[in-house]
């Protein structure tokens, strides 16, 4: 039997986690922490933490999974460059899965876009347009986030390149550009 404690409980993610894992065989869902709880107090009793909490709070978890030595998965998304760094260090002592996206249809997405770079050539037009609810707090997405990063990588250039929006005359688009654009 795999204890997990679900960091981010009673978040919209948090909530279908707990109601999964009570379905589950050879899960047991220990706990469920959210912010202002205490995990250090709790995380001796499982084996794995779940992670769908703020971005804010990933660093802090990851530190203390480590300390531990339990297993981290990381569903959360808009986290700063540092943020990210100060998680993913732990990876030589802990196990960490880290995606922006655990939906087997937007993983089949991010396989599809790379072979459509890949296909369709460096002629054509890059563009991520993304639709959320209203309840949505980071923009560009996690998973339009991972998109921009696959089209980037399949064209070999960096950040600089994507424009987020445009407003006014702003001229005729170029060769290397790709667009983001985040609906709320």
């Amino acid at each position: 039997m795999t204890k997990v404690i679900i960091h981010g409980s009673k978040g919209r993610m948090g909530q279908m986690l707990i109601a999964c894992g009570e379905k589950m065989d050879g899960i047991k869902v220990v706990a469920g922490v959210d912010e202002g709880d205490d995990l250090g107090a709790i995380i001796d009793g499982c084996d794995v933490v779940i992670d769908f909490s703020l971005h804010s709070a990933t660093s802090s978890c990851a530190t203390l999974c480590a300390e531990h030595g339990k297993a981290l998965v990381i569903g959360t998304t808009g986290h700063t460059n540092e943020e990210k760094a100060v998680a993913l260090a732990h990876q030589d002592t802990i196990p960490v899965v880290w995606a922006s996206n655990y939906s087997t249809g937007v993983n089949t997405l991010f396989w599809l876009t790379r072979k459509a770079v890949e296909i369709l050539g460096p002629d054509f037009d890059l563009e991520v347009i993304e639709m959320h609810h209203r309840h949505k707090v980071d923009a560009p997405s996690g998973t339009a986030a991972t998109l921009g990063e696959i089209l980037l990588e399949a064209r070999n250039q960096q950040k600089e390149v994507l424009r987020h929006g445009r407003e006014g005359i702003v001229g005729a688009r170029t060769d290397e550009e790709i667009g983001m654009h985040s609906m709320r």
